[in-house]
């Protein structure tokens, strides 16, 4: 099977590149280091408390420190003091997801819980009930803009074009200047709520259960995926989404989505072990990268990022276990894959892996969160055991061949 199915700027063909075999194809993407393989080992542990969600890693702002999930915690870790403090502890429910921005710390669980505190006042945490089922993601919103008066009650767009794939649109109020947190909910909905005080601001029903949203770095659109091969595309403006159109990405439910840096082209990274990429100009599919070890098991895509400053213009990607991707989004064509169980990747010993059986044994680790550093100096691997800290080659991302585009 192929690694990548690529998708010309010039015809979005479905064209699909083969290699002849495994150990072929390895050799071609290991050929480029976009980061050092050897990775420094942080000793944080992390912990999973649902196989498909795997987002438990942060790394919010310039500080050197790390958010991560560990059992019913969350700690923070700082990198270069290389010390650990917990900042929310014994937590009566396992947390699955988690936002981190400003003063505000969110985390969400499996039985629709909520736990809102403040990082200046962690012991005040606030725990409540939001949906019906898993808050499978939550997210910190951008500051809104375009919003209308506090209290006016409407519904949005309720047209045929709107409700035809089963989204609807309910937006309860305008309040300016509150911050925002996003929900997603194993109930079919994505709710945006105000902070602290959680009043429900606007509410999406989807047709499907709602894994994961992305809303773009420049906050005028939205990617929102779920229990199927659907993804919806929205324009946002404040409190208020417009449906763009609705697409597929590959055969199976999608558990991660991201934007590029310029917000043009934003990812999918799907059960089945595929990662597709549009351009958000053409709506069309740029490519479909498909993971090293192949499909739903150990192969299937937990996790997307675009690398989210400068001139880097790097896709990771990680897998169930083992293995993660990094790709050249400036050609699609160029890739690195790390084995972040023996920490010191190469394309010898990655084809080592291949001959064997790759997703045995030692390659069975789990990966618990995939983040740049906000400004792309680092790739940040969670693990169950540790947190792996690859450092970006900047200068050799800075630096374009001849016949390069920019």
């Amino acid at each position: 099977m192929g690694g990548n199915r690529a998708f010309p700027h010039s015809q979005y063909s479905n064209a699909t590149t083969d290699y002849a075999s495994k150990l072929e194809r390895n050799s071609v993407v290991n050929a480029y280091e976009f980061v050092n393989p050897t990775p420094q080992r942080h000793q944080q542990r992390t912990s999973w408390n649902h196989w498909q969600l795997r987002d438990v890693v942060l790394c919010p702002s310039s500080r050197p420190e790390l958010y991560s999930i560990y059992r019913c915690n969350v700690d923070r870790y700082d990198t270069r003091k290389h010390q650990s403090t917990r900042v929310l502890g014994d937590l009566t429910f396992d947390p699955v997801s988690m936002a981190v921005g400003g003063d505000y710390i969110v985390v969400g669980g499996q039985r629709a819980e909520l736990a809102v505190g403040r990082l200046s006042e962690p012991s005040e945490t606030t725990v409540v009930r939001v949906g019906g089922s898993i808050n499978n993601f939550v997210a910190l919103d951008r500051q809104p803009s375009g919003t209308t008066a506090a209290g006016v009650r409407r519904r949005l767009r309720d047209s045929a074009a709107f409700t035809d794939d089963g989204v609807t649109s309910l937006n309860i109020t305008g309040a300016q200047d509150v911050p925002r947190l996003l929900v997603c909910n194993n109930d079919h909905t994505v709710r945006l709520l105000s902070l602290p005080t959680l009043n429900l601001l606007t509410e999406l029903r989807f047709p499907t259960a709602v894994n994961y949203a992305s809303v773009s770095p420049d906050g005028a659109k939205m990617c929102v995926v779920g229990d199927s091969n659907q993804v919806f595309l929205f324009h946002k403006n404040g409190d208020t989404f417009e449906k763009m159109a609705t697409m597929e990405a590959s055969n199976d439910a999608s558990f991660s989505c991201d934007w590029s840096q310029t917000s043009e082209q934003f990812a999918v990274g799907s059960q089945d072990g595929y990662v597709t990429v549009w351009d958000i100009r053409t709506h069309n599919k740029m490519v479909q990268l498909e993971t090293f070890q192949h499909g739903r098991s150990r192969g299937a895509c937990r996790n997307v990022k675009f690398s989210p400053s400068g001139s880097i213009d790097l896709l990771a990607f990680s897998e169930h276990t083992g293995y993660v991707n990094i790709v050249d989004t400036r050609d699609f064509a160029h890739r690195q894959v790390l084995c972040v169980a023996t920490g010191d990747e190469t394309a010898e010993t990655a084809a080592q892996s291949w001959a064997g059986s790759p997703g045995t044994g030692s390659q069975d680790l789990q990966i618990t969160g995939l983040r740049f550093a906000p400004n792309s100096s680092a790739l940040f691997v969670g693990l169950e055991q540790s947190i792996l800290e690859y450092t970006v080659d900047r200068v050799g991302r800075h630096s374009f061949s001849s016949s390069a585009i920019i």
